[in-house]
């Protein structure tokens, strides 16, 4: 046992590649193998979906043939990442994006941190308890569902149309909302905060719940009131984590809830992003090589975003992700 503890203290400081080339990394797999068998499903998924298929890649820099494969067709070199500029929806596409991911970035990101200081602060266990289960619960309905729920609050004949009449006369006008360009990303909005903001709180909660009681009872010895409390105390421990999850949010800039956006798409409604782009050029109208790169030069954008936002971090709050 004191060889084992001398062991622990002599190893414990290494980290990264000096442990690994130690033998304490697969020393403390083998001792907590169990634990670490729950992460298996989601290393075996993340390998299967997100880098075997990198060598697909290489579709952007080729003419491609489905008859000669991805790597028999014709290299083009960057001639495909040309062609992005000479779609005609390229500028607007991205405009609009940018335009969602600002909102997501500082109207959505803020407020499951309101949510949570909030909630915390609800004395009463079971109203808290019921309140989380509720704002979770949207969560775990699928986007397209929400589509569902969408068309049939919106629609001409639904609810929210039923209750105006209700309540401003029988001869007051139908209105088709999802019908209407003004309404679209107000609607988006609004459904992703609904569906999102609960469930985000649980990673705040978490890092709450953690922080030292005995923190907030000398704030209050010395006369310090809730908003004081949540300034001094609970957003300062939250600090790390609110920054680590800001420079993620920051690496997904160029992208967009496409289930979200493509389900509400019809005829009346003119707004693209990168990602419904993307899929009409690839799917719809087959062009596989400009959909890769476009979606490359996507992907690309954003882990130099978060790169460049990490080493930000780093720099003013010495907080990183690497």
């Amino acid at each position: 046992m004191k060889t084992e503890k001398k062991f622990d203290e002599k190893q414990r400081g290494q980290t990264g590649l000096r442990a690994i080339s130690s033998g304490y990394a697969f020393k403390c797999i083998k001792k907590n193998k169990g634990k670490y068998m729950f992460l298996l499903p989601g290393l075996i998924l993340t390998i299967v979906f997100g880098y075997i298929p990198l060598p697909g890649l290489y579709m952007a820099f080729v003419d491609y043939n489905p008859f000669r494969g991805i790597f028999g067709s014709t290299f083009v070199g960057l001639e495909n990442i040309k062609s992005i500029f000479m779609i005609p929806e390229f500028l607007k596409a991205i405009t609009n994006t940018l335009l969602l991911s600002g909102i997501s970035l500082f109207l959505i990101f803020p407020l499951p941190i309101v949510f949570a200081l909030l909630l915390n602060e609800v004395s009463c266990r079971p109203l808290k308890r019921l309140t989380q289960t509720f704002s979770y619960l949207p969560h775990f309905i699928s986007t397209i569902a929400v589509v569902g729920i969408a068309t049939t609050l919106f629609s001409s004949s639904g609810i929210v149309n039923d209750l105006r009449i209700s309540l401003l006369g029988e001869g007051t006008e139908r209105i088709l909302f999802l019908g209407q360009q003004s309404f679209f990303v107000p609607n988006i909005v609004i459904l992703t905060i609904w569906q999102s903001v609960g469930w985000n709180t649980i990673i705040y909660l978490s890092g709450i719940s953690g922080i030292d009681p005995s923190l907030y009872e000398a704030a209050i010895i010395d006369g310090a009131g809730k908003m004081r409390q949540c300034w001094h105390i609970t957003l300062p421990s939250l600090r790390t984590t609110i920054i680590m999850l800001f420079v993620l949010q920051i690496g997904q800039l160029f992208t967009s809830n496409f289930d979200l956006i493509f389900g509400l798409q019809n005829v009346f409604i003119d707004f693209e992003v990168i990602s419904t782009i993307i899929y009409k050029q690839g799917i719809t109208q087959g062009n596989y090589s400009v959909a890769t790169a476009f979606s490359f030069v996507s992907g690309t954008l954003s882990v130099l975003l978060i790169l460049g936002a990490n080493y930000l971090s780093k720099k003013l709050n010495d907080t990183s992700l690497i």
